[in-house]
């Protein structure tokens, strides 16, 4: 299906120096499927400035600066050294990808990632950006955090990436006005209860993302290697045929939702 309407990827690391691919012809495809906008997410001081770079050389590319919690335990004085000296201007859409992460046994220790995600959020406040969220296996610690800043009377907005866990915790989280962005899992999935929660989170919360390189979307997986933007189409299909809706609504929808929170122009 040709798309008709506009689609954005609301996360990639199609800027990151090992990304396999050659980023302008990645860029050439997603416009060629409608894919007209897309967020470079950062991870760390040297990949956040690598993001910003590609946002800069391509209209309709945007960056998002940020450690991931994987990178909790090194010094932040890189990453704060960097985010002192350049310009937020609209080109920089985000903070993120930031969060906790106790999936991995060689995860940095909960302290550090707390420490780090704590400042990151106050970052955020501080410059009214919205922040891309990476949660895996800890939400419990994660709502706690969140509730353990003083926040000066302003909101936390954001969206929890590539999200995967209970109905639960998506209650929780449209209870603090997130958005969730789903990827390739949604559309090749075997667990029921995932199955379940991503045909029920609301559609004017819903964001649409590759995560690219990884997650290859069904019925592309196993086929293509490497993810990128492009692919937010096959996503957009699945969405649209499990919930009955058609591939225009949910464009417009997920788009809509995505200007809304990155303030970005349609």
């Amino acid at each position: 299906m040709k798309a008709t309407h506009i689609l954005i990827d609301t996360h990639c690391h199609i800027h990151e120096a090992d990304y396999p691919l050659n980023a302008n012809e990645v860029i050439e495809h997603a416009h060629r499927a409608g894919v007209m906008q897309i967020i470079c997410v950062g991870t760390d001081a040297q990949d956040s400035r690598l993001a910003i770079e590609l946002a800069e050389k391509h209209d309709g590319i945007f960056a998002s600066v940020g450690v991931h919690p994987h990178h909790a335990n090194k010094s932040l004085d890189e990453f704060f050294d960097f985010v002192n000296n350049i310009e937020f201007d609209d080109k920089i859409v985000a903070i993120g990808e930031i969060g906790l992460n106790r999936h991995n046994p060689d995860d940095p220790p909960l302290t550090d990632q707390i420490n780090i995600l704590k400042q990151q959020i106050k970052l955020a406040l501080e410059h009214d950006l919205p922040i891309i969220f990476h949660v895996r296996e800890a939400y419990d610690d994660f709502w706690k955090v969140l509730d353990s800043i003083d926040t000066g009377g302003r909101q936390i907005r954001g969206v929890l990436h590539s999200f995967t866990d209970t109905i639960d915790n998506m209650n929780e989280g449209l209870r603090r006005g997130f958005y969730f962005s789903i990827n390739g899992i949604s559309t090749f999935t075997h667990d029921t209860t995932q199955k379940e929660m991503f045909s029920t989170i609301p559609l004017d919360r819903l964001l649409l993302e590759t995560d690219a390189p990884w997650l290859v979307p069904y019925p592309l997986r196993g086929k293509v290697k490497i993810n990128e933007p492009a692919l937010v189409k096959e996503i957009t299909e699945y969405t649209g045929k499990i919930r009955d809706i058609s591939f225009d609504e949910i464009a417009d929808i997920t788009t809509s939702n995505a200007c809304r929170l990155f303030n970005l122009q349609p």
